[in-house]
């Protein structure tokens, strides 16, 4: 539960690391997205993203933040 107190980024105040992969997450499933359709969004996003973002590069590294939340 770490991850929902992090800010995305160090000036980042209104996005923890857990809302923000929770969101993508999110996106994935609406979408039936494949796991690479994940890595492809999040590449691209983490490429305008600021320096210091913590957002996880690969669907299988966000696997143990949304375990606890999964039925």
């Amino acid at each position: 539960m770490k991850d929902f107190d992090e800010p995305f980024w160090d000036e980042c105040t209104n996005h923890s690391k857990l809302l923000v992969v929770a969101q993508v997450f999110i996106i994935k499933s609406d979408h039936e997205l494949i796991e690479d359709g994940y890595d492809r969004i999040v590449e691209y996003v983490k490429s305008i993203l600021p320096e210091g973002n913590r957002l996880k590069e690969k669907f299988y590294d966000v696997g143990s933040m949304m375990k606890p939340f999964v039925l």
